[in-house]
């Protein structure tokens, strides 16, 4: 029975977060460079950081149409997902990740809001956003993390590349990606 169970929720992890799958919930998500609306890139701001110092990636979206189109904004109603896997697969989430990737399990209360945060975006102009990792996942652990973002779109979710860090115990070695 244990067996069992162990087969059935990987069927249901490579289900939800396998790239260009159907999702449970019945969204498609699109690898971005499929898009004919937005163009994602995705960048970390350090590669290796000690255990205690948030891990910050940024997202950039450019309008690829010729009209202006409306994107995530800042606040609780921006509708981007942050995903993050370790080697040891999902670090514990936060409320706020639970919120915007409708996870919240039965009777945790939901975070309010009523912010849409959406904002108009020219057509071949781009915005970046900053995601302060540690507002979605507990990333105390030392270890070497992926994380990507799905941002909504008119063809449907849209998935970008995943880029990869480290969290070290003490202070990491000098390199190119930490100055």
């Amino acid at each position: 029975m244990k067996t069992v169970r162990s087969l059935i929720w990987l069927a249901v992890i490579v289900t939800v977060f396998a790239p260009g799958c159907q999702r449970l919930d019945g969204q498609e998500v699109i690898p971005a460079h499929k898009s004919n609306t937005f163009y994602l890139t995705i960048t970390m701001e350090k590669q290796t950081l000690p255990v205690g110092q948030p891990p910050r990636v940024r997202l950039t979206i450019k309008n690829l149409t010729d009209h202006v189109i409306r994107v995530p904004g800042d606040g609780c109603g921006s509708d981007i997902r942050v995903w993050v896997r370790g080697e040891h697969g999902e670090p514990p989430t936060t409320l706020r990740e639970r919120h915007d990737t409708g996870r919240l399990p039965p009777g945790e209360a939901d975070l309010p809001c009523s912010l849409n945060a959406n904002v108009p975006l020219a057509p071949g102009e781009s915005t970046t956003r900053t995601f302060l990792l540690e507002y979605f996942y507990d990333l105390q652990e030392p270890g070497k993390y992926a994380v990507y973002l799905e941002v909504p779109s008119p063809e449907g979710w849209l998935r970008t590349d995943s880029v990869t860090f480290q969290i070290v115990a003490g202070e990491p070695p000098p390199n190119k990606s930490n100055p």
